[in-house]
């Protein structure tokens, strides 16, 4: 035996021999102990040894980004890593089996820079497709722009094969399927990397991914590897249609909103469907009445007959729609119904996974009260009609004209301007619970002003209301002024509403704001501050993804708009 292996190792057949039968033991050790072990072990080496290949090209384009982007060639963007598998210990603190994954190590992803700073006259920066400048396409179509990624898998917070690490932001959105893709650490290239890049579906993609955690292999990664080779030549998959490289993953939860009392509210169904699909989002806009004939029954994606706001069982029907159409947030379009959702909000958000679009209760009921609200206006030094109480009536401390409403009125119902001592002697009479106020004159304005969930002013658009009937407006021009934009603001963050929120006043030739009334709903013509640009739909469903808004002006000033009528059938001849 000791002859025949001196003789192994003295002959240039048995070196190789020797050689041959080490690499097989190698490789299939690296074959079986793989997960375990050999692929960390091989990032490292090969990772080491691509750093020290690489580095003068990862100077020279180091130097070359630096003046292309004109300044930071790099970019690091934060991005979640492989999740901690818990312990037995920690299982059995935490109750959990054992084998359960905790949360996901945020790492930092070093790449070049692909897309400038440039942004518009505001200050915020411009669109991706804006800012990917020629240099920057170059680097992505050839993969360049990954080379100090190389940097990641040496240090061990990526891996050369893996599900490659998206955006932080999106963690909320996973489903817990989707989520087990966390379980191994991210790569530089991976299965969906090598199936189609950015162009496949962001459903398609989280298959790959999954696919890939339940059945890493030695061979699986020298496949991906040599394919991804094959691609950066080819350079596909680069993009998806219309997107610089993929659009935004929006989670999987449905975005489905319910329009109550949708009546004539036809733009205001169509704003919904128009910003769910600019935004790729899934879901439908239902809309509710208590009137098959409703227009806006017939633009809505689906629609919903239920009983009146005053009747019995109301909120149980709108539980019921809610939970049998997977609802995600309930739109109030009229003043009537707006004290009942506020009474039973946290009933149905606890019942049903929508959340009801009205503030709390004690707001809502000062601004259904005509009187009330003027209370308000005059107790927090804003500008509002003087109010004729019934002492000043019969004292007649007054001079006409005078304008008389109902205190709890709505659309401009039973309102009148008062013009002698006759007519408000009539409207007294015929008005129940009337208000009698001073009847001012000036420029008469609406501001569609929209908060988000916490009560923060994320827009304000004041619009001169040119001509209207019955209350509603048909002409109108956006108006950017700084002094009305200003007070507007103040007087809904005094509130602390939520959503959209409708407010009425005049500005007088001296230059006063005179509140009218103030309702925390969509008023008829927010259309008009959506189509410039203040898109309270799109920040609806911006806000119901988990995104964060903060306040901006960035809306057309000037533009006039007129509504018109149209028809559409809403039943056949009988």
């Amino acid at each position: 035996m000791k002859e025949f292996w001196h003789t192994l190792t003295a002959e240039w057949w048995g070196i190789t021999l020797l050689c041959v039968v080490c690499a097989a033991v190698w490789v299939i050790l690296s074959a079986v102990l793989y997960r375990q072990f050999f692929k960390r072990f091989y990032d490292i080496v090969l990772s080491a040894i691509a750093v020290a290949v690489f580095s003068p090209l990862l100077l020279l384009l180091t130097v070359i980004g630096a003046i292309a982007m004109k300044g930071n060639p790099f970019f690091a963007q934060k991005r979640p890593g492989r999740r901690k598998k818990l312990s037995k210990k920690q299982c059995e603190k935490c109750g959990v089996p054992y084998g359960t994954y905790g949360e996901e190590r945020i790492i930092k992803l070093l790449k070049f820079r692909t897309m400038t700073n440039a942004k518009d006259k505001d200050g915020n920066l411009l669109p991706d497709e804006k800012r990917l400048n020629g240099y920057g396409k170059f680097l992505r179509s050839t993969s360049l722009d990954e080379i100090p990624s190389l940097l990641n898998i040496l240090i061990g917070s990526l891996s050369i094969v893996g599900p490659r690490p998206l955006l932080v932001k999106y963690l909320p959105l996973y489903s817990a399927e989707q989520r087990r893709r966390h379980n191994v650490r991210p790569g530089l290239t991976g299965l969906a990397q090598v199936n189609g890049r950015n162009a496949i579906t962001w459903e398609q993609k989280f298959e790959y991914d999954i696919k890939y955690v339940d059945n890493i292999s030695l061979w699986r990664d020298v496949a991906i590897i040599f394919k991804t080779v094959g691609k950066v030549f080819k350079r596909s998959g680069i993009s998806q249609d219309g997107q610089a490289t993929m659009e935004f993953f929006t989670g999987n939860k449905k975005y489905n909103v319910l329009v109550l009392s949708a009546g004539r509210r036809v733009e205001l169904v169509n704003c919904f469907k128009a910003a769910r699909d600019r935004l790729k989002l899934h879901g439908s806009v239902y809309a509710a009445d208590i009137s098959e004939t409703a227009p806006a029954l017939r633009f809505a994606d689906g629609k919903f007959i239920i009983p009146h706001i005053g009747a019995d069982g109301y909120i149980d029907e709108i539980i019921r729609v809610c939970n049998a159409a997977d609802i995600a947030l309930i739109v109030p379009t009229i003043d009537t119904e707006l004290v009942t959702l506020a009474e039973n909000k946290q009933r149905i958000e606890n019942e049903t996974n929508a959340r009801v679009l009205v503030s709390d209760k004690a707001s809502v009921e000062v601004c259904c009260d005509k009187i009330k609200t003027a209370a308000y206006f005059e107790a927090h030094g804003f500008g509002y009609p003087k109010v004729i109480d019934e002492k000043a009536i019969a004292k007649k401390e007054y001079e006409f004209p005078l304008f008389i409403k109902p205190t709890d009125g709505s659309s401009s119902i039973n309102a009148f301007k008062v013009k002698n001592q006759k007519e408000l002697d009539f409207f007294k009479e015929y008005i129940q619970n009337p208000i009698v106020q001073e009847c001012v004159q000036g420029t008469e304005y609406t501001a569609d002003c929209f908060s988000d969930l916490e009560g923060n002013v994320i827009t304000v658009v004041p619009r001169i209301r040119l001509q209207t009937r019955g209350g509603e407006i048909l002409k109108g021009k956006i108006d950017k002024n700084r002094q009305i934009i200003d007070d507007v603001k103040k007087l809904v963050q005094s509130f602390g509403f939520i959503g959209q929120t409708t407010v009425q006043f005049f500005v007088t030739d001296g230059g006063e704001i005179k509140y009218i009334e103030i309702n925390p709903r969509f008023g008829g013509g927010a259309p008009m501050s959506m189509a410039v640009g203040a898109d309270s739909c799109e920040n609806l469903y911006k806000l119901l993804r988990g995104d964060r808004l903060e306040y901006n002006e960035d809306y057309q000033d000037g533009v006039v708009f007129a509504r018109f009528d149209g028809s559409v059938r809403v039943s056949d001849a009988d």
